[in-house]
Parts: C-alpha cells; structure tokens; sequence
C-alpha cells in the first residue's frame, strides 16, 4: 500500500475525477481532486505539496501547461503526468521541456497505462526517499572517522577501532585488496593521541628492497652511490605520528629483521651512519595474505609475526557486508557528483539489485571505481542498468550472492535483459522508420504520445514528420 504517496488530480470533468480516484485509491493511494488549476493550486498552498499530480492539458482559467509552469513557479516539485483527450505533439514537448514525467492519453480504455503512470511515479519517489535516507545515514556514519559502514562487522570492527585508538599498541590489519585496510589504519591515527602529528602510509610491495630500505631508514650524504644529500626516512618523518605499512608480507627476510630489530630497541640509525635515533611513532600494518601460512612456510618471522599482530584486525570483504554497499554507493556518488561538478544518480532498483548480487572481487576500491566511471560518462539522472560497464553485468547475476536471495538475483538479471532487450527493439525500428516517430509509432503499434518517454528514457533520437 502507497499510503505515503499522495496524489492529486486537476480535471475539469467530474466522471474523470470520481473514476480517477476510485482507481488509483484502490491501489493505496490517498487522492485529491480539484476541477480547476486554480483550484489545484490552493490544494497544494494548503498541504504543502502532493508527491504525483496529473493535470488535464485542457482546463477552465489556466490550462494544463501555464498550471504546471505555476506548479514550479512556487517551489513544488511533485512528479507531474499530463493527461488529454485530445493529443497534440506541441503540447506533448513543452510537457516534457517543463520536466513531465509522463504525458499519456486519457480515455476509460486507457486506464491501465494511468495506473501504471502512478505506479512507476511511486517507484521512483520511494527510490528518492531512500537514497535521501542513505545519504543522511553517510553524514551520520562520517562522524566517525571515513569509514561507511552499517553492517554489523563492521561495526564491530568500528568498536575496536575506537577502544584500541588511544593506544599506542601495535595493529596489524588483515584483508583482501580494496578492502579498506588504509581506511582503518587512518580512522585509528584519526582518533588517537598522535592525530596532530604526522600519518605515513608507505606499500612495501611497489617498492624494491634496496630502495624500500633507505625510504624506511633514510640515509647520510655519501651512504651509497648517488645519494647526494642527507635525507631522513619514514622511521624519522613518522616521528610522533603513525607509519602504516602496507602489504608487509612482501618484505624481505633481511629487512624483517632490520624493522623487528626497530620495534624491540625503539631506535634506528640513517644509512651510512652509527648515530642512533628514537623511533617514536605507532607502528600499523596491513596485508592481504594469511601471514600464520607465510610463518609456516618459512617466508615470514615468526619473532615480528607476534610483534606486529599485538591487536590483529580483520576486515571482511565487501561481498560479507552486503548492507554495506547501498550506504558506499551513495557516499562514492556524492564525492564523486562534487568532485565533477555533475549531479548522476540515484541508482535505479535494478541497478541496486544488480550491484548486490555482484561478487566484487575489488572490494570496496572496485565499487568506488565503478562509481567513478558512471559519474564521468553519464551526462546526469538516474543511473539504468545499460548505463553499467558490461564487465560488471556479465558477472552480477546469479554469482555468490550471499544475504541477497536468489530470487532477487535473478529479478535483477532478469530487468537488465528486458532493458537491454527493450532499447535494442527500439534501435531497430527506428532504424527502420528512418527516424520518424509516425512511422515508428504504426510500425511498433503504440501511441505516439506514449512513445516520447521510451525514447527519452533509452537516449534514443527521433525525428517530427517534416
């Protein structure tokens, strides 16, 4: 039931008002009527606004058109369907100009597209409503640090974070890649005493041994060939701050022994040098490897392994806290929406349903990723299913689908392919029509009028009869 959807109905017939509302309220829908523009005017004035008014084109006073420009005029934004006896394609386009979300044909063998009218209005309210609602969740979840989350791992995880943050314990911090390992690691620097000093984030696999050594230890002028000046390391600029290294599993046997010698003596010495310095910084690691495995097979110290893991953090991946993606999405499309100066979104259901039974095995990062590339190659509006790159469809449906049930899945791939399969139809006939909507129209047997929004709706072009 749509108790929560209000609609209003301007018509200057009253059979049409009084079969209106009885179709529409048996459907849940709490309805008003006015036989007039000015009438539906004082309606709104008085409420405050309804979510979906249908407006006759042909009215007594101000028409159909000059009611919706006053509609807009004063700050409601409802979702408006035009409705007429008598269609006209200029008032079909100045409709849509003004931002009609459907303009349809009005007659009692039309009933069913008016229902289906308000049901897809409802549809994309309640998606509004929600991803509005998401969005008030991320602001709240921001307090927090950066990190976005509402399932209950990751608040659990959250919890430990700020228990172990005024610490200056040791963390090691396991995961798959794109995770949001850096993120915790930030979030414990963030709410910790040393948040004023400074946070060193180094990744040990992206960088040689040679040169990962002098980039942790710095070096003298002279120490070795080329190092032309004295230059201080990580171990000196994370001084009173907090160094975070990143897939510490990929370090070598001898540099293991170097950093394990750092942690117990709490002091190091510049290449080329026997001066020694205090190394007073908190030390966080991370890695996407099982390190108990690398201990096993002789590839890891078993000495720093219990060193580095005094408080061992687990981040589960992103398929494991499904709840977590709808709250990440609405946070990557808002920095992203700022970041370009573009407003892309919300993301439809079919999408939402799509992005839940996806795999993601980039975690976090791949998601981000994704939003990113929708953000840069969609002009603005509500991200569809066909607006999604095709390596992600291949693989949504029907794979791991964890919380989200299989029947919801398979919803989901099921939409996709009638979208597809939808646009690909009109493609053709248009192809066919060369372009003309007339055509077109007897071609696929469907009212003109009625075809402005699916064409409007796949990005396809037509063209008037000339």
């Amino acid at each position: 039931m749509k108790r929560n959807i209000s609609v209003l109905i301007i018509d200057d017939n009253e059979n049409t008002l009084n079969l209106l509302r009885q179709v529409l309220g048996e459907k849940g829908f709490p309805v008003s009527t006015a036989l007039s523009g000015e009438e539906g005017m004082a309606i709104l004035r008085e409420s405050g606004g309804k979510d979906i008014v249908f407006i006759d084109q042909r009215l007594p006073g101000i028409n159909g058109l000059a009611t919706y420009r006053q509609i807009k005029e004063e700050g409601f934004s409802p979702k408006v369907i035009m409705i007429t006896a008598y269609a006209a394609i200029t008032d079909a386009v100045a409709a849509m100009k003004l931002g009609a979300f459907e303009y349809l044909i009005k007659s009692f063998n039309n009933l069913d597209e008016i229902e289906l009218g308000a049901e897809r209005a409802a549809e994309l309210i309640a998606l509004e409503r929600e991803n509005a609602l998401l969005r008030t969740q991320v602001r709240k979840k921001k307090k927090t640090g950066n990190i976005i989350c509402g399932s209950e791992k990751m608040q659990r995880i959250l919890d430990t974070v700020k228990k172990v943050a005024p610490l200056d314990s040791t963390v090691m911090i396991t995961g798959e890649s794109g995770a949001g390992k850096e993120m915790i690691a930030q979030a414990i620097h963030e709410l910790s005493a040393r948040k004023e000093g400074p946070f060193i984030a180094v990744n040990c696999a992206a960088i040689p041994e040679g040169l990962l050594e002098s980039a942790l230890f710095g070096f003298e002028k002279g120490a070795f060939t080329g190092a032309i000046k004295m230059t201080p390391g990580c171990f000196e600029e994370a001084g009173r701050g907090t160094l975070f290294l990143d897939e510490i599993s990929s370090m070598s046997a001898k540099l293991q022994g170097s950093l394990l010698r750092v942690i117990q003596e709490r002091e190091f010495c510049r290449l080329g040098s026997y001066k020694c310095m205090s190394a007073d910084f908190r030390l966080i690691t991370a890695t996407n490897r099982e390190l108990e495995g690398e201990v096993a097979q002789g590839r890891f110290r078993e000495d720093l392994f219990y060193r580095l893991s005094v408080i061992p953090l687990k981040v589960p991946p992103l398929r494991e806290r499904r709840e977590d993606i709808p709250l990440l999405t609405g946070h990557f499309l808002e920095r992203m929406n700022n970041r370009l100066g573009k407003n892309v979104g919300p993301a439809a259901r079919e999408v939402m349903k799509l992005f839940l039974g996806y795999p993601w095995p980039g975690n976090c990062r791949e998601l981000q990723n994704v939003i990113e590339y929708l953000v840069a190659t969609k002009q603005g509006g509500e991200i569809t299913p066909e607006d999604l790159p095709e390596s992600l469809l291949g693989k949504s449906a029907g794979r791991d689908a964890g919380a989200v049930s299989e029947v919801s899945t398979h919803l989901g791939g099921f939409m996709m392919e009638k979208w597809n399969f939808e646009k690909k139809y009109f493609q053709r006939a248009l192809a066919e029509c060369d372009g003309n909507i007339t055509k077109l129209a007897q071609v696929c047997g469907i009212a003109r009028q009625n075809l402005y929004g699916k064409l409007k709706k796949y990005g396809l072009k037509w063209r008037e009869n000339v």
